[in-house]
C-alpha cells in the first residue's frame, strides 16, 4: 500500500468519524452551515498533515 493511498483512507474516516459531531457543535454556537463545513475541512486536513508527517512517515512507511 502506498502512503498516500493511507492518506485517502484516514482522511475519509476522519470525516466519517469527526465530521457530524463537529458540525453540531459549530451549528450550536451559530456559524453557518458553509463556514462550519470550511473550518471543519480545515481542522481536518491539518489532522490528517500530522498524522502524515508524524505517524505514517516514522512509523509505518520507514525507509
Amino acid at each position: 500500500m502506498n502512503i498516500y493511498t493511507a492518506d485517502i483512507i484516514i482522511l475519509l474516516l476522519l470525516i466519517s468519524i469527526f465530521n457530524n459531531p463537529l458540525l453540531n457543535i459549530f451549528q450550536a454556537f451559530g456559524w453557518q452551515f458553509l463556514a462550519s463545513e470550511i473550518f471543519i475541512g480545515i481542522i481536518l486536513i491539518v489532522l490528517l498533515f500530522l498524522i502524515h508527517k508524524y505517524v505514517l512517515r516514522k512509523y509505518i512507511f520507514k525507509k
